[in-house]
């Protein structure tokens, strides 16, 4: 129901144009009423903020009151209209000055000013740069008190981008960076109240790492890690420069040999003993699910360097021997090894020196073996050489060879070999790692073994190079192993 207040009985008609059918006709008791103004709240503002007026006998016809602001010759539109209190909002182009209020006939000018806040300036952001949900805090003018008339975003692919407004004063907004798709620099924009700062200031957004997968680069043993080793770390957020990233392994510093932001490339530290891969950038971390392993000592890793390498051996299909065209079974050459011409079974009209042995059971045997009862030009074998090259990661080793027999009397001679690099050395030549046999009538079955070490990754050559010179001197290998002991 609306409420209309009468000064005098006579005014009465002028104000029934402005009732409603179910309006309440109120006379006032003082004949003569005036009105007062007791309070301006707020008594500063930005444009567009909301002003309470208090006071009396304002009537509630809102057509019969109007609020001037200075600076501005029409008077603004009521929010809202009762006898004791008008709401206004700070209309454009109003100045800082007093109000001035019109019921009916009264003029009423407020004895203290309206201060016309200034637009929001931003002076300065706490950081440049930073996460989602990190903490910021802008320091400038004009604020405001209000979180909720405050508004501060980034414009990213067309999209405003809002912070959450924590706190507001006059001086200081502090707000929490929000969660973006797309990172980099972008201009800070603000609001309050829907006026615009007079400046912007800039930030930049940053991808928090994260880790994907983590894997050794070219693994020797399974998935097992060693100093030295290359491991690819995959995800995101790394950004391109190495030497912002700090990458450590179980705890340890590791060295970073490339980067970019989906792909770290880092070496396995010395010392390393197993565990999680960290990455920091920006002082914030990323830890990888997968904890790497290292080998414990005295593991087999036969299966993983070796090829070929245990019965039954496997046949080079290039080199199956033949006489007069037909085929032996029970002599070829093995395949995955390198094997000197002086030992390999050819596949021509030749007679056969040794490489690959088979038995009366079909078991294979790696095998030198010089007779003058074969019925062809049969040649002795000097520096005969069977032998793989592997490559190794950093530690301590041990080379086992299985032999079911050896017949290597007066002048033969057959050296079992690990030495660095991708040749196999000569009989006799100066070799610290090797074991000599010779001068055996006969002996079976019987194990050598060489340890060695390797002080960095590096090619190595494991095999046999003999001397097989007298008639019947032989050897045969059922099996190769290689194990590693541990660490240096």
């Amino acid at each position: 129901m609306k409420k209309i207040l009468f000064v005098l009985p006579f005014l009465m008609l002028a104000f029934l144009w402005a009732c409603d059918d179910d309006a309440e006709i109120v006379r006032m008791e003082n004949p003569d009423p005036n009105a007062t103004i007791t309070s301006v709240s707020p008594q500063r503002g930005l444009v567009g903020t909301v002003v309470t007026i208090a006071g009396t006998n304002f009537g509630a016809a809102s057509q019969l009151v109007q609020v001037y602001f200075t600076g501005v010759e029409e008077s603004v539109p009521l929010l809202s209209c009762e006898d004791k209190e008008l709401q206004v909002a700070v209309p454009e182009g109003a100045q800082t000055g007093p109000l001035t209020i019109v019921v009916m006939d009264q003029k009423i000018v407020t004895d203290l000013e309206f201060a016309i806040t200034p637009d929001p300036e931003m002076a300065s952001v706490s950081v440049q740069q930073g996460y989602a949900s990190d903490e910021i805090v802008i320091t400038g003018s004009n604020f405001g008190t209000t979180v909720e008339d405050v508004r501060l975003y980034s414009v990213i692919d067309g999209e405003e981008i809002e912070f959450e407004i924590l706190s507001c004063t006059d001086t200081e907004i502090k707000a929490k960076v929000p969660a973006v798709s797309e990172f980099g620099q972008f201009d800070l924009n603000l609001s309050v109240l829907g006026r615009s700062a007079v400046n912007k200031l800039s930030f930049t957004y940053l991808e928090q790492a994260a880790i994907t997968s983590v894997t050794v680069e070219n693994p020797l043993i399974g998935e097992f890690v060693f100093a030295g080793d290359n491991v690819i770390v995959k995800g995101t957020g790394f950004g391109t420069v190495a030497d912002e990233v700090e990458v450590t392994m179980g705890g340890l510093a590791a060295t970073v040999v490339s980067c970019t932001n989906e792909e770290i490339k880092v070496q396995v530290p010395d010392g390393f003993a197993g565990g999680a891969v960290t990455v920091t950038r920006n002082n914030r971390q990323a830890v990888s699910e997968k904890e790497l392993q290292i080998l414990a000592p005295n593991t087999d890793i036969s299966s993983s360097v070796l090829k070929n390498y245990k019965q039954p051996f496997a046949v080079d299909p290039d080199f199956i021997s033949t006489i007069g065209g037909q085929h032996i079974d029970n002599w070829s050459t093995p395949a995955e090894w390198v094997v000197s011409d002086n030992v390999k079974t050819l596949s021509k009209d030749d007679y056969i020196y040794g490489g690959l042995a088979f038995d009366n059971t079909s078991n294979t045997f790696l095998c030198m073996q010089y007779s003058t009862a074969w019925a062809g030009p049969a040649t002795k074998i000097n520096n005969g050489k069977m032998y793989q090259v592997i490559n190794l990661p950093k530690g301590k080793y041990k080379f086992i060879v299985n032999l079911k027999e050896a017949y290597l009397a007066l002048n033969n001679k057959l050296e079992i070999v690990c030495v660095e690099g991708e040749t196999m050395p000569d009989v006799g030549s100066a070799v610290e790692t090797k074991i000599t046999l010779g001068g055996t009538e006969y002996k079976n079955p019987f194990v050598e073994e060489i340890e060695f070490v390797v002080t960095e990754r590096s090619s190595w050559t494991l095999g046999l190079v003999g001397n097989i010179v007298d008639s019947n001197a032989n050897f045969k290998v059922t099996s190769v192993s290689l194990s590693y002991l541990g660490s240096e």
